[in-house]
C-alpha cells in the first residue's frame, strides 16, 4: 500500500496563508460582481502579505533553517524565505501604489486575488526541488501575471502586453519543459539532487549537455537576458505600472532564485560549460541593454532595459557560484526597493497627465511634486550605484564576489556599462528639475495616491537605509544563501 506524504503545513504556512487569501478573495468578486470592494479586497490582500511575513519569521530557523517538503519537491530553506520575503515586501507596496488606480476601484478583489496567486507561485518557485515542483509553480505565477498585464482592459497597450507576455512567456516555459526532459533522459531523475548525481557520472553525455542548454535557456526568458529579453520593453510600457513594477521586483526575485538553485544544485558537473556561456550573455546584456537605454524618451521603456541591464549584473553572481548567493540576495532586495519604488512614482505621473510618462512630460515636474521627484532620484541613484545609496553597495558586494571567484573581467564591463547607464538616469533627474520649464505651484496628492506616496517614501527610505546601514540585511542575506550551499 502507498503511503500519502506527509505535509508539512508548518513550513508551507506562508504559501496556505496567500493561497487562502487568493480564493477568499475570488469568492468575493463572485459575491460582489468584481464591483466595490476595493477596501475590503486591499485589506485582506495586506492582510496576505503581512501574514506571509510572520509565517516565514517563525519558521525562519525551524529544522535548522533547511528541510524537505512533498516528499522532497520542495525544499524550504532561509534561501526561499528570504525570497518569501521580498516577495511580500514587494506585494505590500504594490498594493499601495494600485489603490489609487481606477481598474482597482473597479475590478478590486480579481486584481489582489491574481497579485496574491503570483506571488504564491513565486514563493513556491524560490523552494523548488524538483522540475516538476519547478514548473507547476512557474506557471502559477506566470499565468496570474499573464492575466495581470492584460487587467486594464479598456487599453490597447494592456491587453497587447499581456498578449505578448502570454505568447514568449510560454516559449519560455516550453523550452525549460523541453530541457527538463532531456536532463532526465540522461540522468533518469527530475528532482535537482537526482539530477547533479546523474551529471557527473557523465557530464559530457550529448543528453545532458542539449538539456542544460534548454532549461539554462528556458530560465532566461524569465529573468529577461539578452538575447531573451525581447518581450521586455513592450510588456513593461503596456501593462499597467503599478503591475509593472512588482514584475520588475518579485519576478526577477523569483527568477534569479531558481536560476541560482538550480545551477548550485543540479548542475555544478557542468559548470565548465555553461558559466562561459552565461558569461558571455551578462556581458551582452549589460552593455546591449544600457545602450538601447539611452535612446528611450517613454520612461516605463527606459526602465524595462534599465531591468534588462541589471539582470546582466545579476548573472554576474549565477557566473561566480555559491559564493555569491549572499550577494545576490543583497543585491534582489536592493533592486525590489528601487525598483517598486521607480514604478510608484511613474504610476502616480501617468494618473496625474493622464498618458504615458516621458522624459519631457516629467520636465518641470519636480516643483510639483518635489517629495515624489526627490524619491524617483533616489531611486535613479541608486539604480546607477551612487552612494550613499543601495544600489552602490549591492554593486560593491556583487563585484567583489565576482572579483574572487576569479571573473575579473565581467567586473570591468559591468563597471563600463554603469557609467554608460548614468547617462539616461540623470538624464530624466535633471529633467525633473530643469527650472527653465514651467513648473507651476505644488500639488496635493489625490486621495487615492497617498497610498502611493507613502509606498514611494517607504522605498525610498530602504533605499537609503540600506545604503548607510547594510549589516543586518547583509547578515541575513548571508545566512539565507549559507542555507542552500549546506543543503543535501
Amino acid at each position: 500500500m502507498i503511503t500519502p506524504p506527509t505535509i508539512e503545513w508548518d513550513a508551507l504556512a506562508p504559501d496556505v496563508v496567500l493561497l487562502g487569501a487568493a480564493s477568499l478573495l475570488l469568492l468575493l468578486a463572485v459575491a460582489v460582481g468584481g464591483r466595490g470592494a476595493r477596501d475590503l479586497s486591499f485589506l485582506i490582500g495586506a492582510g496576505a502579505f503581512v501574514g506571509s511575513l510572520i509565517a516565514t519569521a517563525q519558521i525562519w530557523d525551524s529544522h535548522g533553517g533547511s528541510w524537505s517538503v512533498l516528499s522532497d519537491q520542495l525544499v524550504v530553506d532561509r534561501f526561499a524565505n528570504a525570497v518569501r520575503v521580498i516577495v511580500a515586501g514587494s506585494g505590500l507596496l504594490t498594493l499601495a501604489v494600485a489603490y489609487g488606480w481606477p481598474r482597482m476601484r473597479e475590478r478590486g478583489p480579481e486584481f489582489v486575488a491574481f497579485l496574491v496567486f503570483a506571488a504564491a507561485g513565486m514563493d513556491l518557485v524560490s523552494a523548488a526541488s524538483s522540475f516538476v515542483s519547478l514548473f507547476v509553480a512557474l506557471e502559477l505565477f506566470s499565468i496570474t501575471l499573464y492575466a495581470l498585464c492584460a487587467f486594464d482592459v479598456r487599453s490597447e497597450a494592456s491587453l497587447e502586453a499581456g498578449f505578448k507576455y502570454l505568447v514568449l512567456g510560454s516559449v519560455g516555459s516550453a523550452v525549460l519543459l523541453y530541457g527538463a526532459a532531456l536532463l532526465y533522459g540522461a540522468t533518469g531523475a527530475l528532482d535537482l539532487a537526482g539530477i547533479a548525481k546523474g551529471l557527473r557520472a557523465d557530464p559530457t553525455a550529448p543528453l545532458a549537455l542539449a538539456g542544460t542548454a534548454m532549461v539554462l535557456a528556458g530560465l532566461a526568458f524569465k529573468v529577461a537576458v539578452v538575447p531573451f529579453h525581447m518581450w521586455t520593453p513592450d510588456v513593461y510600457e503596456g501593462a499597467p505600472s503599478p503591475v509593472t513594477g512588482f514584475m520588475s521586483a518579485a519576478t526577477k526575485t523569483a527568477a534569479f532564485a531558481i536560476l541560482y538553485r538550480v545551477t548550485v544544485a543540479a548542475l555544478p558537473a557542468e559548470a565548465q560549460y555553461w558559466r562561459p556561456a552565461l558569461a558571455a550573455l551578462a556581458i551582452v546584456t549589460m552593455i546591449g541593454a544600457n545602450v538601447a537605454a539611452l535612446r528611450q524618451t517613454n520612461v516605463k521603456r527606459m526602465l524595462a532595459y534599465s531591468s534588462v541591464g541589471h539582470a546582466g549584473y545579476l548573472l554576474m553572481a549565477i557566473v561566480a557560484g555559491s559564493g555569491a548567493g549572499k550577494a545576490l540576495l543583497f543585491y534582489l532586495a536592493c533592486y525590489a526597493a528601487m525598483s517598486v519604488g521607480s514604478f510608484a512614482v511613474i504610476a502616480v505621473h501617468e494618473r496625474e497627465i493622464g498618458g504615458p510618462a516621458t522624459i519631457e512630460s516629467l520636465r518641470g515636474w519636480g516643483f510639483k511634486r518635489p517629495t515624489m521627484a526627490a524619491s524617483l532620484t533616489v531611486f535613479l541613484l541608486s539604480l546607477g550605484g551612487f552612494p550613499p545609496t543601495a544600489g552602490f553597495l549591492a554593486k560593491l558586494y556583487l563585484f567583489s564576489a565576482t572579483v574572487q571567484a576569479d571573473s575579473t573581467y565581467l567586473v570591468i564591463v559591468g563597471v563600463v556599462a554603469t557609467v554608460i547607464g548614468l547617462g539616461y538616469y540623470l538624464k530624466v533627474g535633471l529633467s525633473m528639475f530643469d527650472r527653465g520649464s514651467e513648473s507651476g505651484a505644488m500639488a496635493e496628492l489625490a486621495p487615492g495616491a497617498v497610498f502611493a506616496g507613502i509606498a514611494t517614501v517607504v522605498a525610498a527610505g530602504v533605499v537609503l537605509w540600506l545604503g548607510v546601514y547594510p549589516s543586518d540585511v547583509l547578515d541575513w542575506a548571508g545566512s539565507a544563501a549559507a542555507s542552500l550551499v549546506a543543503a543535501p
